[in-house]
């Protein structure tokens, strides 16, 4: 929207065409995604709106100083699968579009990959500067996103899911959180059981969560006493098959060691599932040989029912927007970051450790 050269001076949609040796229709064209464009004036019209932060406002739609009652979605899926083909994904947007829609706000969605490929950083500038939502509300972000941070620098309100920084609470900077014990909680429910030997496959330690679950995992380990064993800690990402992978390897060493965990915490229930299926093929039974825990509270039915510390995220998802509406309507007293309590729930994955016989390996 502004030209590099002189950050004050907004450009028009005429110097953005003669400066890429265009017409102004082309120009409109490009911006709106017409396949009429060749693909080599398509990529010089791009170039030159990246290079200047070019973004054309919706002056003719919006009036000056309203609000369009939209948020936006941004949903950042990485690797993993789509909303459709995950329940927990799906059940996130489900609750995000009931909270706002009980608040009488629409929901634009704009799912990607990252927000560190340019294309899409210019996109999601775009959705923002062209005015076509009041707040855009992440999931799936880095807790160190820079165009996280570049947003909330320039004023805007933007809700995210799993985000906190401790010196920071900006009054746009809206965040929901898991509860910080969660961790913790699960160790000494396993130490009830008579746990001692308790591997960790840990997320992805960009996220905040899984450093906190990790920090809080070994926090409460070493507060009992457990041997805290390198070739029993492992990442495993966020998603199945990781953790699929990371239990397959975790396994391999400790079976070549002769010993095995009688326990497996895993940073969530969908890298618990992908542990589910590392210890079916290696004919490790759940829970007589191995005990396994995850964190979510997930809908899938396993066999044997899963362990979890299980959150309500209809709860998580209607706190995080409520409060991204309320700094959008600029309310006094608004909660700029909250932490969501969770729940174990016991499911039919983990044994109480009797007398000999743990840690053996299966024949």
């Amino acid at each position: 929207m502004y030209n590099k050269n002189n950050p004050t001076k907004k450009l028009t949609s005429s110097q953005i065409a003669k400066l890429a040796g265009v017409s102004r229709s082309t120009v409109s064209r490009v911006i709106n995604g017409y396949e009429n464009v060749p693909k080599a004036t398509h990529d010089k019209v791009m170039q030159v709106i990246q290079e200047n932060n070019y973004h054309p406002h919706l002056s003719g739609q919006l009036l000056v100083g309203k609000k369009t009652g939209t948020l936006g979605f941004f949903w950042i899926k990485g690797e993993g699968p789509s909303i459709a083909q995950s329940e927990l994904s799906s059940a996130y947007m489900v609750h995000v579009v009931e909270a706002a829609a009980q608040r009488g706000y629409l929901i634009l969605t704009c799912i990607l990959e990252n927000l560190t490929d340019p294309e899409n950083i210019y996109w999601v500038n775009k959705i923002f500067m062209q005015g076509r939502i009041d707040a855009g509300i992440f999931i799936g972000v880095d807790n160190n996103t820079a165009l996280i941070e570049d947003l909330i620098a320039g004023d805007n309100v933007v809700g995210i899911f799993d985000h906190y920084h401790q010196e920071r609470s900006e009054p746009n900077r809206i965040s929901a959180n898991y509860e910080e014990a969660t961790g913790s909680k699960i160790i000494d429910y396993l130490h009830s059981l008579g746990h001692k030997k308790i591997a960790l496959i840990h997320g992805d330690m960009n996220r905040y969560s899984s450093v906190k679950r990790k920090e809080r995992f070994l926090k409460a380990m070493e507060g009992y006493g457990m041997e805290i064993r390198p070739e029993w800690m492992c990442v495993g990402g966020i998603g199945e098959h990781q953790g699929y992978q990371a239990a397959k390897k975790m396994l391999k060493r400790s079976m070549a060691a002769g010993e095995l965990p009688t326990a497996i915490c895993a940073n969530n229930d969908s890298v618990a599932f992908g542990v589910y299926r590392a210890l079916q093929e290696m004919n490790i039974i759940i829970p007589d040989h191995i005990s396994v825990t995850g964190v979510d509270g997930h809908i899938r039915i396993m066999d044997p029912p899963l362990t979890t510390y299980a959150f309500d995220y209809q709860a998580f998802f209607s706190s995080l927007v409520t409060r991204t509406i309320a700094a959008v309507e600029q309310k006094e007293n608004n909660l700029t970051t909250e932490f969501i309590k969770g729940r174990l729930v016991e499911g039919k994955s983990c044994r109480k450790i009797g007398c000999g016989g743990e840690g053996r390996c299966p024949s």
